[in-house]
């Protein structure tokens, strides 16, 4: 018999049994029933564990995941923080730097102002002073003239003079475009002096640098030659000469002709020297005649 033909054959009641025997068989079958039942109870158990368990793993991943986008936000956060902090700063800092630039633009533009100032009173200055030096006296110029005897129309002197008058007469435009016109000359040309003093002593001057000596020749011819000898020593002395170099030739009124005339006779001869030794700078000389000390 099986189980199912096992089973209906007890689950019958007996008819001899007694009201007693009866209860005891349905205990059984109950007990019986329990037993069949036990193992539905766990698998259900089993199952609903492992929804436990799984619902819990979600949970703590689910719990993990918000923990990981809570520490990003944190940190974007506080980096964004950072970079707002750091834009701040260079805000100020540049708001510092055009503050500053600001006001030296106005200490700039103030120094300006007064330098411009400055140089407008500068000018005025200089523009009342050469009105002053170009307001020649005619009788101070017909005396130099007579003491001097220069009649000649290309005398150095008169031909100043005659400029000292023409810019005097003129306007300040005419004279600023002379004293520019004569500086500009300078940069490309020099200008040499030479001058014999009252005592006799002898003295060239160039590029703020200056020699002198003194004539020990008894002869005239041999002054000639020791002033052209002492000249070429002393232009040996000096910086390189620029492209053009005149030589303004003078003497004191009262120096002696015994030193002033070889001087003067000399120059032809010393330009030919100097000529010679640097063919590169052309070499021209004007004398002026008895002028005061011009160093």
């Amino acid at each position: 018999m099986n189980d199912e033909q096992r089973q209906t054959v007890n689950s019958r009641p007996i008819a001899s049994a007694q009201p007693g025997e009866v209860r005891l068989s349905t205990s059984w079958l109950s007990r019986r029933l329990r037993f069949q039942l036990t193992p539905l109870m766990d698998l259900l158990l089993i199952i609903v564990f492992a929804q436990f368990l799984d619902v819990r793993e979600t949970s703590q991943r689910e719990s993990t995941s918000l923990q990981a986008q809570r520490e990003q936000l944190n940190f974007d956060i506080a980096r964004q923080r950072s970079e707002l902090a750091g834009i701040r700063d260079a805000m100020r800092s540049q708001q510092r730097e055009l503050e500053r630039q600001r006001d030296q633009a106005r200490a700039a533009r103030d120094q300006a102002v007064q330098r411009s100032d400055a140089k407008l009173a500068e000018m005025q200055g200089a523009m009342d002073l050469i009105g002053q030096w170009f307001t020649l006296d005619e009788n101070a110029i017909t005396r130099a003239d007579s003491a001097t005897g220069a009649t000649a129309l290309d005398d150095p002197i008169e031909a100043a003079v005659a400029q000292a008058q023409r810019l005097g007469q003129g306007s300040a435009d005419a004279v600023i475009r002379f004293l520019i016109g004569h500086a500009e000359l300078l940069k490309r040309a020099e200008i040499w002096t030479v001058h014999a003093d009252e005592n006799g002593n002898i003295a060239i001057e160039a590029d703020q640098r200056s020699e002198s000596f003194r004539l020990e020749a008894k002869t005239q011819a041999a002054r000639t030659d020791e002033v052209t000898d002492r000249l070429f020593a002393a232009y040996k002395q000096f910086p390189q000469p620029k492209g053009l170099v005149i030589l303004l030739v003078s003497f004191a009124p009262q120096s002696v002709a015994g030193v002033y005339q070889p001087l003067v006779d000399a120059i032809p001869k010393t330009l030919e020297r100097l000529r010679a030794d640097t063919p590169e700078t052309r070499f021209e000389y004007t004398v002026l005649g008895a002028t005061p000390d011009p160093m």
